[in-house]
């Protein structure tokens, strides 16, 4: 209790000492729209971030609520938030310029459905987190909502914008085809084989261990002789854990072959092919789906680059945006 009221006086004193500004006053606008001090606060949310801070270092808290510089910083901090929070409105009246900005109505039901989901996720109802929102001097449930509205307008025109502008893109059968057969190895299982290998630092053990090999001693009464770990692989897909140098014998080796010693990296390997299964490729008709689902959000991604690129970059330079907001 007396750490909170220590955070709520000092805070208090850092957002006396901040604001010489009424909190509907106008810090920027926007083509004619206005973002006031309140909006701001809301979005910086200092309070918020120093009590953080102040919970994991507690001489940067002191520096920054204590001292002229650190008051300066904060306002640096709440400068930098303005700057972000003028895009997002360029965004929404970007979005209302292609008649596609969502309604208040729109806004207002979203955040009602993710709230939902949200408390029925926890197991709770809107009266009680309402309580716990006061509890954490987070205002109430209507307060809550209403932070909620501007990011979520903003990501809903965002959302409107990207579906109006790619909304002409397509995939041609060809185009899918063409990129299958290109890309024949992204819809392969690789060769596979099943092995016997072991190493040895020394060539003279390992042509020792071939032989007893050849005269008909097993792999694994050999292993547990020379007490030798991961010797026998099932399945291993081709280029997998071993040197390449190595699986270039793997791979011209026939099944049930014997081969070694092969000098490696400083290692001499001898190994057995005990099984090896072909590469096997799907269809075209078993992922012809995936790929055109992958190529229309391809070129749905480079429409949007585009558009952003050019269209919004000319609205936002030829957008009127006025700053009130400057920190000395």
């Amino acid at each position: 209790m007396k750490k909170f009221l220590f955070i709520f006086l000092v805070l208090f004193s850092v957002i006396a000492i901040s604001e010489e500004l009424p909190a509907t006053s106008t810090v920027a606008m926007v083509n004619g729209e206005e973002i006031t001090l309140s909006m701001l606060n809301s979005v910086a949310d200092v309070q918020k971030l120093m009590v953080s801070i102040s919970q994991v270092d507690q001489t940067f808290f002191n520096v920054l609520s204590n001292t002229e510089e650190g008051v300066k910083l904060i306002l640096r901090y709440k400068r930098a938030v303005l700057e972000q929070l003028i895009d997002k409105y360029l965004i929404v009246q970007f979005a209302e310029k292609y008649n596609v900005r969502p309604s208040e109505e729109e806004v207002r039901a979203l955040i009602d459905k993710q709230l939902a989901d949200y408390l029925k996720k926890q197991g709770i109802d809107e009266k009680t987190f309402n309580v716990y929102l006061q509890y954490a001097n987070m205002g109430t449930l209507e307060d809550f909502k209403n932070k909620m509205y501007f990011n979520t307008l903003v990501n809903l025109s965002i959302e409107n914008l990207f579906n109006f502008v790619a909304k002409d893109a397509t995939v041609t059968e060809s185009e899918a085809k063409d990129y299958y057969e290109k890309n024949i190895e992204k819809y392969s299982t690789p060769t596979q084989y099943d092995i016997y290998i072991f190493n040895f630092s020394s060539k003279s053990l390992a042509k020792d261990v071939k032989n007893r090999i050849i005269s008909g001693e097993s792999f694994d009464s050999l292993a547990k002789e020379l007490k030798l770990n991961d010797y026998h692989y099932e399945g291993l897909p081709e280029g997998k854990i071993f040197p390449e140098k190595l699986w270039m014998y793997i791979k011209n080796a026939s099944e049930g072959a014997i081969l070694g010693p092969i000098n490696v990296e400083d290692k001499f390997y001898v190994f057995k092919v005990l099984k090896i299964m072909p590469m096997r490729s799907k269809s075209f008709e078993d992922v012809k789906e995936d790929i055109f689902k992958e190529l229309l959000n391809n070129k749905k991604s480079v429409i949007w680059s585009n558009f952003i690129e050019n269209e919004f970059k000319k609205f936002k330079d030829e957008s009127k945006v006025e700053i009130y907001y400057e920190v000395k």
